[in-house]
């Protein structure tokens, strides 16, 4: 099994989400809520595909947990170490702190220098610093776990209510049943 940065992303935001996605039911692409955030990560920075590095990187699964790793960054410097990731959101979110800690983690697994990220939020006109030390790893490595255990079972999460279901692509699968 792989865990990626989507998936520890969706880990944070909605566990159902997560295991729906791992198991290649998508909605994504009847969003115009994600199309806009694609367009926004594409057009924000155009300049950005010439200074920085797109990076696609992968972790084996280990004989001991199964679990490997993959990452697509989409704007990397590699001569200062850091992970660059532009979010549509008009709100600062802890998985997108997942995320950008996700990117480092793999990045520093396979021996690259990754010493910070920065989330770019163009709505807010705002910036992030994201650091990983070795505690923020070894939390990490339980969200990883703890995905892939959720995302194995055969049973699909629960249904939580949560205020962003109705601004989520999958909000008509997940309640078309419900009243």
């Amino acid at each position: 099994m792989n865990i990626n940065a989507t998936l520890i992303n969706l880990y944070h935001v909605c566990k159902r989400e997560m295991w729906l996605h791992a198991h290649a039911i998508r909605m994504e692409h009847t969003s115009d809520i994600v199309y806009e955030g694609k367009l926004i990560g594409e057009t924000t920075y155009p300049q950005r595909a010439e200074r920085y590095t797109e990076v696609e990187i992968s972790v084996e699964p280990t004989v001991q947990d199964g679990i490997g790793l993959a990452a697509k960054i989409d704007f990397y410097d590699p001569h200062n170490g850091v992970v660059h990731e532009v979010k549509k959101s008009a709100a600062k979110e802890q998985a997108h702190i997942a995320q950008v800690q996700f990117y480092m983690y793999v990045l520093r697994r396979n021996g690259i220098k990754a010493e910070y990220g920065i989330i770019e939020y163009p709505k807010l006109r705002q910036t992030e610093r994201v650091e990983l030390d070795k505690d923020g790893e070894n939390i990490l490595e339980g969200w990883i776990t703890n995905a892939s255990r959720i995302i194995e079972s055969e049973q699909c999460p629960p249904l939580l209510a949560k205020p962003k279901c109705k601004s989520c692509s999958y909000f008509d699968f997940c309640w078309s049943g419900e009243e």
